[in-house]
């Protein structure tokens, strides 16, 4: 081939069908020199994938556990201190103060008390009429949401709040109409 491109020895204006065939068969040849290339490349970029795949599980896994450590420390501290525990009563107060802690400690907090406005978006009516005007009468489980986001409903009961009567509207009588009853 020339430096301009063009296959040596051949006048593309004298004879083009030759020089399309030598064109053609110049194409072919480096086609066969990039599935050459390709086939010795792909094994590499594959190996070099894969590595980089095992790495970022490895480091994921580093981030998760320290994420959670804190909070597997607190749950084994907790079961430790239920187990020393004698009273029942005792047991259930200690677990309950110290994992609720630990969601609070980590964004977390609890909804749902006797009481609330309902709300279909926070609570999960087990019995009674959920309308626009429901308020919670029993709370079956509390909710948990974290940063607004509700992750478990509140399972409650609900009843809906009777809508006060209407008064009747006095109108003031004008001193027109006074005057005509007089």
């Amino acid at each position: 081939m020339s430096e301009s491109g063009e296959p040596e020895g051949i006048d593309p204006y004298e004879d083009p069908v030759s020089f399309l065939v030598q064109v053609s068969d110049v194409q072919h040849q480096l086609r066969a020199d990039f599935e050459r290339l390709a086939a010795n490349v792909a094994p590499l970029l594959t190996k070099q994938y894969r590595e980089t795949d095992a790495r970022m599980r490895v480091l994921e896994t580093r981030l998760r556990n320290r994420q959670e450590r804190p909070l597997i420390i607190r749950m084994a501290n907790l079961l430790s201190d239920v187990r020393r525990i004698e009273s029942g009563e005792d047991v259930k107060i200690h677990a309950e103060e110290t994992l609720l802690e630990i969601l609070t400690g980590v964004g977390y907090q609890e909804f749902g008390s006797d009481g609330d406005q309902f709300d279909p978006g926070f609570h999960e009516p087990m019995s009674g009429s959920a309308g626009r005007a429901s308020v919670v009468t029993r709370v079956h489980r509390r909710g948990l949401a974290c940063y607004g986001d509700v992750i478990i409903k509140a399972r409650v009961d609900v009843e809906a709040i009777p809508e006060p009567e209407a008064e009747p509207v006095l109108v003031p009588e004008t001193s027109k109409e006074k005057a005509s009853h007089e």
